[in-house]
């Protein structure tokens, strides 16, 4: 597919993704929300965020930020996160979701490590701001494979410069056993297993368990769970996956079981997401 294009509009709120076959692992979205609220979610991809209009109040593992027009704030991989308005007029914004891998292949490395600093979440730099609305611009136009490519090289080396300032000292540390059932979680996204079961596969008890993984991870294991589940009916969607076979294979009850949370946490429905209007 060389284009996708998902909107749902009322009078106040759009949501658009795009994608090209040229740009291979990389997803943008520009959106206005003013009344949408997401759900705490994570997604595989590093996220990077251009405030168009308004301003945009998120929590980040236990760190709250508020990103004002003009800014970019990013988001790292597999980070719980929730997204808002911060005023009554909500907000629009460009999103772009980069695979770190396929951006690392691009730029002909075998990985790309970053240590991720919350201090600097919300980022001030008028290069990167530039770089990212250049690439957005160029992201929306067909026809326009190669200036892609050039916006999205000039835009990942302003970030591997953004992501490579020094490190400040992390202050909390997950303990080993919340990072242990994060990792059961991630094993065994699409099995039905109680809590008593995750919790004695990682030796605690279920109500510490339940309360130190709230702490440290941002949510409870059941909607962390339930967030790889979206992220992974999503990957199937990109690929071609028809909506209607996409909820019984990542664990969903139903269709609209799998709508009310893919919306909740993508900002569209799984049908406007795969298929959109063409351009």
């Amino acid at each position: 597919m060389g284009e996708c294009e998902s909107g749902a509009a009322g009078e106040t709120e759009s949501a658009r993704f795009i994608r090209r076959d040229a740009l291979p692992g990389i997803e943008a979205l520009h959106a206005t929300f003013v009344h949408h609220r997401y759900a705490p979610h994570i997604h595989n991809d590093i996220a990077i965020a251009y405030v168009d209009r308004g301003a945009v109040r998120f929590a980040l593992e236990n760190h709250n930020h508020v990103a004002p027009t003009g800014a970019v704030f990013l988001i790292p991989p597999q980070a719980v996160h929730v997204c808002e308005p911060a005023a009554d007029a909500g907000y629009t914004y460009r999103v772009l979701y980069l695979d770190l891998g396929r951006l690392a292949a691009f730029m002909g490395r075998t990985s790309l490590l970053y240590t991720w600093r919350a201090a600097s979440t919300v980022v001030d730099s008028c290069e990167l701001a530039g770089a990212l609305k250049h690439f957005h611009e160029m992201i929306s136009l067909p026809g326009a494979a190669l200036e892609q490519g050039e916006a999205l090289a000039t835009l990942a080396r302003i970030l591997d410069d953004v992501l490579r300032a020094p490190a400040t000292p992390s202050t909390s540390r997950m303990p080993p056993g919340v990072r242990a059932a994060r990792d059961y979680i991630h094993a065994h996204w699409c099995d039905d297993f109680s809590v008593d079961e995750l919790a004695r596969g990682v030796g605690l008890s279920p109500f510490y368990l339940v309360r130190s993984f709230r702490s440290h991870i941002g949510m409870p294991p059941s909607a962390y769970r339930r967030s790889l589940r979206v992220e992974a009916a999503r990957q199937l969607l990109q690929q071609g996956e028809p909506p209607s076979c996409v909820a019984a294979q990542c664990g969903f009850y139903d269709q609209a079981h799998l709508n009310r949370h893919f919306k909740r946490a993508i900002g569209v429905t799984p049908t406007r997401y795969a298929h959109g209007n063409r351009a």
